[in-house]
């Protein structure tokens, strides 16, 4: 009866799968050793991607997009974002690091749609969602866009002939400081035309950019180059 019953179901499943409702994403874990690997029926929408993951014995692995992200346990009890282990209001974690054992295993992990419950010896549950997982790895860190530098000198920087931005452009407008920061990023240097030849004037500037970080000389001084002073 229940191998009928069986039958009917897989037959189901099948067909939803050819309508592409719906699309096998491969799941593996060390708790089933004993079994054949399993497949298990993931509904998405049409442009999700494809996950599987595996509990290796001192490590969780993700893979996702393309890429395959490795968690110690620690790291991911630690990280916990239940109410009662992380404060969303404040981004403060209320879990003490030091309570966690260094050896702790899941004793049972599960996923739907888009997040993955890690389920803890004392009981206590864990939910990612699995692109914040994902994005939080190391291996995603590394793979995001490093900002370009150019080693330049007299000659390059030149050659690359860097626009200069108005004072009033780059005050008033986003495009002007967004070209001035482009151009300091790029190359380290960037220029201000027309700027008041004042204190006040270089002080709109720099809170423009950031804010002026006070020291042992107060938050703004004048300087001027004498070399008839002797004070050197």
């Amino acid at each position: 009866m229940w191998c009928g019953k069986l039958v009917r179901l897989l037959r189901g499943t099948q067909s939803l799968a050819k309508r592409g409702n719906v699309h096998p994403v491969p799941l593996q874990s060390n708790f089933m050793k004993t079994l054949p690997p399993l497949a298990c029926w993931h509904s998405t929408s049409p442009d999700a991607l494809l996950y599987s993951w595996t509990v290796h014995d001192d490590h969780f692995e993700l893979r996702y997009a393309g890429t395959s992200a490795r968690f110690a346990f620690v790291w991911l009890r630690d990280h916990c974002r239940s109410s009662s282990c992380y404060n969303m209001k404040t981004n403060q974690r209320m879990l003490d690091t030091s309570t966690v054992e260094l050896d702790i295993k899941p004793t049972n992990v599960r996923t739907d749609e888009d997040s993955i419950y890690f389920t803890w010896p004392d009981g206590h549950r864990t939910k990612y969602n699995l692109e914040w997982l994902y994005q939080n790895s190391y291996e995603a860190q590394k793979q995001q866009l490093i900002q370009p530098r150019v080693l330049w000198n007299a000659e390059i920087y030149k050659q690359a002939k860097v626009p200069s931005v108005f004072f009033k452009e780059f005050m008033e407008t986003d495009e002007g400081l967004k070209l001035f920061l482009q151009n300091f990023l790029l190359y380290g240097i960037a220029f201000v035309e027309d700027v008041p030849a004042t204190q006040d004037g270089t002080e709109e500037v720099a809170e423009r950019v950031s804010f002026i970080r006070n020291t042992i000389f107060g938050r703004l001084w004048t300087f001027t180059s004498d070399y008839r002073s002797e004070e050197h």
